[in-house]
């Protein structure tokens, strides 16, 4: 046999039981256990949002379309999601370079022996990764800090490494491409890598340009410019570092 601890009443299982003078003496605690699992589901659910939004997927289809239709990049927001997908155009152009040095170091010093040939790629491959990390970042950053200063629209550098790094993947598949030929055909692997290249370092100039609403008047000076910074600080970094 239960009773209400405040007023003493008999309980009767089933039926609910409603203590007036505690209510009355009460009232705000009453009021506030009533509204007690509301923050509890609330904190529950904004807990269950903020699970799911740190774990972040990659999509495939993203990516596919993507390498279909590079210029769709530019669509990309510059949230944690977008930044990811312009890290992995980033990491793919540095792959590239990383597996193209690796396989021109193996062809070139296959006829020396197994040891001979591991070192030579290893410390190929080393400098060719050092070489495209450099070459991407500093590529971009020129172009980032081109932009922002010749025109009047500013874009955070999260939202272009969204924009712009997820636009390189094309360009760093191919260069895959030719890392992985250049172990079988230098000279195949060359042709591929000059014309991703080529091919690329227009795109990234006409997407930025499109990024940027560049008119066609200022068109020569951003490009002067950005490649100007790219190839001066390269250089610099080329002969400090590497």
């Amino acid at each position: 046999m239960a009773f209400c601890t405040h007023c003493g009443k008999k309980l009767t299982e089933g039926v609910a039981h409603q203590c007036v003078d505690d209510i009355a003496a009460n009232s705000m605690k009453y009021t506030a256990s009533a509204a007690e699992p509301g923050p509890e589901r609330t904190s529950s659910s904004g807990a269950s949002d903020a699970k799911t939004a740190s774990t972040i997927q990659v999509d495939g289809q993203v990516l596919k379309n993507l390498l279909k239709n590079p210029m769709s990049a530019l669509n990309m927001r510059g949230d944690q999601t977008g930044s990811i997908y312009g890290l992995i155009g980033m990491a793919s152009s540095i792959i590239g370079f990383w597996l193209f040095g690796l396989g021109f170091k193996q062809l070139i010093y296959s006829g020396l022996g197994m040891m001979s040939a591991v070192l030579s790629n290893f410390g190929m491959g080393s400098r060719a990764l050092l070489m495209g990390l450099f070459s991407t970042v500093i590529l971009l950053g020129s172009f980032w800090f081109t932009g922002n200063m010749v025109t009047k629209q500013k874009l955070d550098i999260k939202e272009f490494i969204a924009k712009i790094g997820s636009f390189q993947l094309p360009f760093g598949a191919a260069l895959i491409v030719s890392g992985l030929i250049s172990f079988m055909s230098l000279k195949l692997a060359s042709l591929i890598l000059v014309f991703a290249l080529m091919t690329g370092l227009a795109a990234n100039c006409a997407a930025v340009i499109e990024l940027y609403r560049i008119g066609s008047s200022q068109w020569i000076k951003f490009i002067g410019i950005a490649l100007g910074i790219y190839v001066l600080i390269l250089a610099i970094v080329q002969t400090v570092l590497l």
